[in-house]
């Protein structure tokens, strides 16, 4: 009776405490609900803008790039407070402009203009290439036939252009390892197949240091621009391109005794170990810090299907190359398998695709063209409603679960034991998904 009546006594309280805070509960739903009032230097800033759009300007936001905002806000004198930069086009000479606005006191004040002329704004870039604690601006304009390039000082607002360029593609890194970024540029000459390459930096008293170096010649188009490492931790910028009607070269540019060096090129000026049918992209692939790039090697077979796996190639400084890993590739299922060193010339492989939502990549020993060759592993796809009472069938083990597909396994008895014969974690560890920006993706890093 007396846990009864201490029962009764806390829910009373409860009630009486809800009733009292009714209102304030009331207040504090509004506040939830009300939208938020901009605060007064956004008010200020969109008075400025709305001035130079009374005057007949539009928004004429960057095209590529990573900043593709109209309105940009970014820290460019390091004083801890953005600036807010805007991009329009008017009528007139020059017509693109960017405009950058400084927050003093909490109201937006123009500080300066840059101007342009062309159809669009393609791209900005803000980076402090000389360590002054200012950053400078790369701006790209884009006009009929021509990209141009134009990177700007604007120390203390003062805006002054240090260096001009056409360009195909660019990017940004630390190519020259002294701390401070670097502008890369690459121009093509889409009917003569040629072109190059030129690393634009600031010296801490203010110079412009331009150094340059060949593409391959004969590459048709450029496709990525890529930076990452060495081998010896060397920084280095990897571009690819369209080769030989439909395959990929890539050219590898890193900093040797002061210039720019293709360490991938042979006598000729082409990087001729580095063409390959495959549109695969060179990427980091076993995820150590080095960039690695892909190479196919047809696998020995007794049909008339060809199957490749990718022999994955990085470089050092002075062009020596090593084999960094293996892997097979089934881009039709979107995986990846990474191979074991020592099954290097010892396997085949093929395909079934007999069964409704199943397909199936067998991995047999190969034991020559005048013998059969005897299954190991198979890896499936499956789809479907059943997939996974498919997955659950005995011998057959999961790899990875997606929304509407599952990968699985099965490891084949077989009579011999093969000596290189693998474990079900070695198959769980190495197998992984393909993604689709490894075949296409920007040109900027």
């Amino acid at each position: 009776m007396k846990n009864t009546l201490n029962k009764l006594m806390v829910v009373l309280s409860a009630l009486v405490l809800f009733l009292l805070c009714s209102g304030c509960v009331q207040e504090n739903m509004d506040e939830l609900f009300r939208l938020p009032e901009p605060s007064k230097e956004y008010i200020e800033l969109q008075y400025k803008i709305d001035e130079i759009l009374k005057s007949g300007a539009v928004y004429s936001a960057p095209t590529s790039g990573y900043h593709r905002q109209s309105v940009q806000l970014y820290d460019i004198n390091g004083d801890g407070v953005n600036e807010a930069i805007a991009f329009f086009s008017a009528s007139g000479d020059n017509p693109l402009k960017v405009y950058i606005f400084q927050n003093v006191d909490g109201k937006y004040e123009t500080k300066t203009v840059l101007e342009g002329d062309g159809n669009s704004i393609e791209s900005i870039y803000y980076t402090d290439m000389d360590a002054d604690g200012w950053s400078e601006i790369i701006l790209g304009f884009k006009g009929n036939e021509l990209k141009l390039l134009n990177v700007y000082s604007i120390k203390d607002f003062q805006q002054a252009v240090i260096a001009t360029s056409d360009f195909t593609a660019y990017t940004v890194t630390d190519l020259d390892m002294n701390g401070r970024d670097d502008l890369i540029v690459v121009r093509h000459n889409g009917t003569e197949f040629t072109g190059t390459i030129e690393k634009y930096s600031i010296s801490r008293d203010g110079e412009t240091v331009v150094s340059g170096a060949h593409l391959s010649n004969g590459m048709e188009n450029i496709r990525k621009l890529t930076t990452g490492y060495l081998s010896d931790k060397s920084s280095a910028v990897f571009v690819e391109g369209g080769f030989m009607n439909g395959g990929l070269i890539t050219d590898i540019f890193t900093w040797v005794d002061d210039r720019v060096v293709n360490v991938s090129a042979d006598k000729e000026g082409i990087s001729r170990e580095l063409v390959r049918s495959s549109t695969m992209s060179c990427r980091d692939i076993n995820g150590d810090g080095v960039m690695e790039i892909p190479i196919p090697r047809e696998l020995p077979t007794q049909s008339d299907r060809v199957y490749f796996v990718f022999d994955w190639y990085c470089y050092n400084k002075w062009g020596v190359k090593g084999l960094a890993l293996t892997t097979y590739h089934n881009n039709s299922d979107f995986w990846y398998l990474t191979l074991p060193a020592e099954w290097r010339g010892s396997i085949t492989v093929r395909r079934e695709d007999t069964v409704s939502g199943q397909r199936t990549v067998v991995f047999s020993i190969w034991n020559g063209e005048n013998a059969s060759s005897t299954d190991f592993l198979k890896i499936y796809t499956l789809t479907g409603e059943n997939r996974l009472d498919r997955a659950a069938m005995e011998g057959r083990f999961i790899l990875r679960r997606e929304d509407e597909v599952i990968y699985a396994a099965e490891l084949l008895d077989i009579e011999t034991q093969w000596e290189h014969y693998p474990s079900k974690e070695y198959i769980r560890s190495n197998f992984d998904l393909i993604y689709s920006e490894w075949v296409t993706g920007q040109i900027y890093t």
